[in-house]
């Protein structure tokens, strides 16, 4: 923000774009409004939408500075100095994506679910095991702050900080993420992330589809199926598991709704541990 000059404006988008990727212009945003509350001497107001509408108490300040004539005409200033943070973790997803191992996957007895609930600047992971009788076996939480905003296609650099340490302390077969596995724009969503890192098999279990087209129950991307909608899930395989055994699978511990039942458990013990913060 501080190299915006005085006097000039800057848009969501090409402060998220400085950063590496258009798609946390969202963020940008947020996170403006929240350094107008926690730091006000850095120069939020200079950040505006591409419409050229100013941020909440905005105007006043651009005014004083003399940018008003830039904001009206939306002339935005594009020479921002970032560390392009989204552009490197792209590339670390695109990398890590060579070293999955997709597998047929039998016999499992106990399956976990891995999910993140938040409550201001903290959040909690819930890890919960259940067996074949569908009885928890473990339950593990990790308290953690975030420390990069929500932005799609990176959620795992924000949740996996809570989310590994959680999983590392409970013993299972195979371990469901809410989110997307190979069902992701580099092939590397949250679940196979967390896979890859635990080195054990890992499901992706999102509630709604992020890429790829429809054909029938399957996900398409690229030409190549990454997922399926089973009942009203959208289920991709992560890491040491392949979508036909992450059907199989999800089914066989799914009771109702849109997810399998490890996950419907991770998410209420992890909003319960949050609200008892």
């Amino acid at each position: 923000m501080q190299s915006i000059p005085p006097g000039r404006v800057s848009s969501f988008g090409a402060i998220a774009s400085a950063l590496g990727d258009v798609r946390a212009a969202l963020a940008v945003r947020n996170e403006c409004l929240r350094l107008s509350n926690l730091a006000p001497h850095v120069p939020w107001w200079r950040a505006v939408s591409s419409d050229g509408k100013p941020l909440p108490g905005a105007l006043k300040r651009i005014r004083e500075e003399g940018g008003l004539e830039h904001l009206r005409k939306r002339e935005f200033f594009h020479d921002i100095r970032a560390w392009p943070v989204f552009r490197l973790m792209a590339e670390a997803q695109l990398m890590l994506s060579s070293r999955l191992d997709l597998r047929s996957l039998k016999g499992v007895e106990v399956a976990a679910g891995v999910d993140v609930s938040y409550g201001g600047e903290e959040a909690v992971a819930a890890c919960v095991s259940i067996d074949s009788k569908l009885e928890i076996v473990e339950v593990s939480y990790e308290r953690f702050v975030p420390q990069i905003p929500y932005v799609p296609t990176y959620l795992a650099f924000r949740e996996l900080r809570g989310m590994l340490p959680s999983a590392l302390r409970c013993d299972f077969d195979v371990i469901f993420v809410d989110g997307h596995g190979l069902s992701h724009p580099r092939m590397l969503g949250e679940a196979s992330h967390l896979g890859l890192l635990l080195g054990k098999p890992s499901i992706g279990v999102a509630k709604s589809k992020l890429v790829g087209r429809l054909e029938g129950d399957r996900v398409l991307l690229r030409g190549r199926e990454v997922g399926a909608v089973v009942r009203r899930g959208f289920v991709s395989p992560g890491h040491l598991v392949d979508l036909e055994s992450s059907i199989e699978i999800s089914k066989e511990f799914w009771r109702e709704g849109k997810q399998p039942l490890p996950l419907i458990l991770a998410h209420r013990i992890s909003k319960e541990a949050i609200r008892g913060s």
